[in-house]
């Protein structure tokens, strides 16, 4: 009986030690501005690094653009009706511009940094978050035109390589 006396002691303990030590420990945790800075300058350079992202698959897709500007071309010259591909291929060009002025605006806001300093530190949380939202709708207003674009491109050739295998 007087081993449990001892371990109820024991545990009622240690329950108290685990109380007052959190306690303590929550005036400290209570400090979220200071974390929520951290995200908000993480989030300025993770949005720095999906521009220069962004600009690469810009680039990417005006050489695929490109290249199968010269597929058709080839397949005009060998008799071929290309009248969907260059529908497609003038939709992703059309895609492209939009993306390039997503793009702009993204790099604009950036660069403006909008509540941070010249180091990307955090001046004003209210201005940083816009800063974060504007570029991330640009960011993903010139991914889903991309995508759309490339998409569609992507089909049309499936069609036509489709139909050519058909009509040999």
């Amino acid at each position: 009986m007087k081993s449990l006396s001892i371990m109820a002691k024991s545990l009622f303990g240690i329950v108290a030690l685990m109380l007052l030590v959190g306690a303590w420990v929550s005036p400290a945790a209570a400090q979220t501005p200071e974390r929520e800075f951290t995200q908000l300058e993480y989030g300025l350079k993770r949005a720095l690094l999906r521009l220069d992202a962004l600009g690469d698959r810009i680039e990417n897709i005006t050489s695929a653009a490109d290249l199968t500007e010269e597929y058709i071309q080839d397949e005009k010259n060998a008799g071929h009706d290309t009248t969907d591909i260059e529908a497609a291929l003038a939709d992703l060009r059309a895609k492209i511009v939009e993306a390039q002025a997503n793009y702009d605006e993204a790099a604009q806001t950036l660069d403006e940094k909008a509540g941070y300093d010249e180091d990307g530190q955090v001046t004003d949380p209210q201005q940083a978050r816009e800063t974060l939202e504007t570029a991330n709708r640009a960011f993903q207003d010139a991914n889903q035109a991309l995508r759309i674009g490339s998409q569609d491109l992507r089909q049309a050739m499936r069609d036509y390589r489709q139909d050519k295998r058909l009509n040999r």
